[in-house]
């Protein structure tokens, strides 16, 4: 049995943001735009809903070469979504705050390791280094949330969410989240609506982290199969619960998942969701199932 997912129109969504504003006196929604399709729908949303108070931050964030290479697209990519909806924005680059920050926070980890007897992985040590970017981004928007009475405006979507595929110390840590019940196909169909040139809403994601990232190339899996996924495990949880209050598959269900004749994706492309998916449950809340459930209308 299929349930009728009802996804919210991009002008429901901008009169949901406008009404928020309205109740806590809020004067602008900050955006931070990468010229990927999440951060570009999401600006939209926040052009309708604040005409005159959407703001736009670009916020380049990486090494030189990069910066002169695949880097200088989303910058450019930015300022044509910034462009297109008319959203005042400005770039700042925190390149030189993050290697400050890394030079800084470096010797200092080596310091603690040395003092506390922790070895420091080199690993778990060039990570933290490039997720001090989101970081040093959110931090950025902050600022320009707290200084012109605005809130920053998330831009995960609902299967990053389910995948934990975000940085809980960057973009998790937004004062509102317009697309999080939205697969990436309902993301790019909002871009749309929004009449966003269609090479910017099918442009190839990537958080930009390091060179040559991109998000399926990381995941092992296209988010057509991750969004296929989701929304056949949402109808399936209605019939038979198998996900958990904090959107998590249950570790008693995953066998029943992986063998079930209408699997509509590869079983070892499920296996690697669900991996994905339970590893990460830290970053997801008790409550966050039955908010995406409600969201999409299967409630």
């Amino acid at each position: 049995m299929t349930h009728q997912h009802h996804v919210k129109s991009l002008s429901e969504r901008a009169a949901r943001e406008r009404e928020y504003m309205a109740r806590g006196g809020i004067r602008a929604l900050i955006n931070s735009l990468s010229g990927g399709v999440d951060s570009s729908a999401t600006a939209a949303i926040s052009k309708q809903a604040a005409p005159q108070g959407a703001l736009g931050l670009i916020l380049p964030c990486s090494t030189e070469e990069e910066l002169e290479g695949e880097r200088l697209q989303d910058i450019v990519d930015a300022q044509r979504v910034a462009d297109h909806l008319g959203i005042p924005a400005v770039t700042i680059n925190l390149s030189d705050l993050w290697q400050m920050a890394v030079t800084l926070y470096s010797a200092a980890a080596r310091d603690l390791a040395a003092k506390s007897g922790i070895p420091l992985e080199e690993e778990r040590l060039q990570w933290a280094i490039n997720n001090l970017k989101p970081t040093l981004r959110i931090m950025t928007a902050g600022f320009f949330a707290d200084a012109f009475r605005g809130l920053i405006m998330g831009t995960g979507n609902g299967v990053e969410y389910f995948l934990g595929y975000f940085s809980i110390r960057g973009d998790g840590l937004s004062d509102r989240q317009p697309i999080r019940d939205c697969t990436k196909a309902e993301v790019r169909g909002i871009a749309s609506e929004a009449g966003l040139p269609e090479d910017l809403v099918n442009r190839v994601p990537t958080a930009g982290l390091w060179p040559g990232q991109t998000d399926e190339g990381e995941l092992g899996f296209t988010y057509a199969e991750a969004d296929r996924f989701l929304i056949w495990l949402l109808e399936r949880h209605l019939a038979t619960p198998v996900l958990s209050t904090t959107l998590t598959v249950r570790e008693e269900a995953v066998d029943a998942i992986l063998g079930a004749p209408d699997l509509p994706v590869a079983p070892d492309v499920a296996r690697r969701i669900i991996a994905q998916n339970r590893r990460t449950e830290f970053k997801r809340r008790p409550g966050d199932l039955e908010a995406l459930l409600q969201e999409r209308g299967l409630k």
